[in-house]
């Protein structure tokens, strides 16, 4: 239980979150927020609201059936009567997600640090953005954590009974849910089952079998979809775009760095030889697997250069500002050049972002929110004595996930959209490093009841004396 005081803080910073996420929505037109993926989405989810299946809708017609992307965020949109309401809807799950992150730290670790969880994700400028868009990344960041809230409350309780179970369940259909949303969600199954093997009260065989109970959830829907795609393309996997991202970015990105040439040179070529193997179809691949094989040929021929594109990848994607799409959404002229990788050509970055005042100042925040978070995340991370090992393993699942996340984006294409999905548990670990209690300085309810009968017993005995 946290004071009412801070109750009505972290609502406020809710409001406060749902207001900045709900300005992009006072321009007229939604140019900005239907660009870059939405692309993708919008005839997708017209092709659902048109009967034609997953396939999109063209110039009045469904074409053949889609397999580049998995469905989830297709239709989530199709379920919405508009576009606004969309982003009405994800403004609403942003500014939601910040006030049950910021009071779940309350109710462990203290009112400061989870005051300071919730601003940091209130503010996070890159979730403000692409929340603002027809894009994956609000929904995918909410049902993630909410499904790893729900399993530490489940860890925290320590008892595997129906309630705690429920959670957990109730949090593997939430990885269910993320897992067909976004590519990445591939590895979310591994976690579902977490909470019953980390609780000490819950014996072995009961806490296996429950476990497996839970890593069946998400699996079904993703085996399905798989057999869909591939008998509808041939196409063994939830979608086709990730293996071309891993192909035409990531495996172009180390043969440009080993062979010493212009990335968007060897693209071109990747894309060249492919081509003239036959492969004229719309999608990124309709070879998946190949390309996915021949990526991992490149990798392992240029062990160096891999190790080198990738770790410079995984920087950039945890720190890099958001500059283009903001440059966007507040109208200023600090943007471009457009479609180079964010490792390449800095200083032509630097000199068009110094055009616009407002820009960078923007971006010198972010740089120092950024450093803040990091800096709290280590100190929750590395301090030892401070956390009991119970509390430890309830910060390492957050953490470890948001690791995750971000390795899933290191590549030459990285950048600060890609960090969205790690963004409350950097958080969240950054309120407890620079502000969390130990767990017995936080008062529980139960706590509270008992310090309040051991105050009043010594009054109670006076007036018997």
């Amino acid at each position: 239980m946290i004071p009412r005081r801070q109750t009505v803080w972290l609502v406020l910073i809710g409001i406060a979150a749902l207001c900045i996420r709900l300005a992009p929505l006072a321009r007229g037109d939604l140019k900005f927020q239907t660009g870059w993926d939405a692309a993708d989405y919008i005839p997708l989810a017209q092709g659902i609201q048109h009967g034609c299946g997953f396939a999109r809708f063209d110039n009045g017609h469904c074409a053949s059936a889609d397999v580049s992307r998995p469905p989830g965020y297709p239709f989530f949109v199709a379920m919405m009567p508009g576009l606004r309401t969309v982003l009405v809807i994800q403004a609403l799950l942003g500014a939601a997600l910040c006030i049950w992150l910021g009071w779940f730290v309350s109710t462990r670790w203290g009112s400061g640090a989870g005051l300071t969880a919730a601003a940091l994700l209130a503010t996070d400028i890159p979730s403000i953005v692409y929340g603002a868009m027809i894009m994956s990344e609000a929904l995918f960041q909410f049902l993630l954590t909410g499904a790893i809230l729900l399993q530490l409350s489940a860890i925290i309780a320590d008892e595997l009974n129906a309630r705690t179970a429920a959670k957990v369940f109730a949090a593997a259909g939430l990885l269910a849910a993320a897992a067909m949303i976004r590519p990445t969600g591939i590895f979310l199954p591994l976690f579902a089952p977490l909470p019953f093997l980390l609780m000490k009260a819950a014996t072995w065989p009961r806490a296996l079998v429950f476990g497996c109970l839970a890593f069946a959830i998400p699996i079904p829907a993703m085996m399905a979809w798989t057999a869909r795609n591939q008998r509808v393309a041939g196409v063994g996997t939830t979608d086709t775009d990730s293996a071309g991202i891993l192909y035409y970015y990531d495996a172009a990105g180390v043969l440009s760095y080993a062979t010493h040439r212009d990335f968007f040179t060897v693209q071109n070529e990747l894309h060249r030889h492919e081509d003239s193997q036959g492969d004229n179809s719309p999608s990124v691949s309709a070879k998946p697997g190949g390309l996915a094989r021949k990526s991992m040929q490149i990798f392992l021929q240029h062990p160096f250069a891999t190790v080198v594109v990738m770790a410079r990848g995984f920087f950039l994607v945890a720190t890099v500002p958001d500059r283009n799409e903001l440059n966007d959404v507040i109208g200023t002229h600090g943007a471009g050049p457009f479609g180079l990788p964010p490792s390449a050509d800095i200083l032509i970055r630097v000199r068009n972002m110094l055009h616009s005042p407002l820009l960078t100042m923007l971006v010198l925040v972010q740089l120092v929110v950024t450093l803040f978070v990091w800096t709290g995340v280590g100190r929750a991370i590395l301090r030892d004595g401070v956390y009991s090992k119970g509390e430890a393993s309830l910060l390492w699942i957050p953490f470890s996930l948001a690791l995750l996340m971000l390795a899933c984006a290191a590549g030459p294409d990285a950048q600060a959209r890609f960090r969205v999905p790690a963004v409350p548990f950097l958080a969240m670990l950054a309120g407890i490093g620079w502000l969390g209690k130990r767990a017995g300085e936080v008062s529980s309810p139960e706590t509270a009841v008992c310090d309040s009968a051991m105050a009043v017993r010594p009054v109670v005995s006076q007036m018997k004396g």
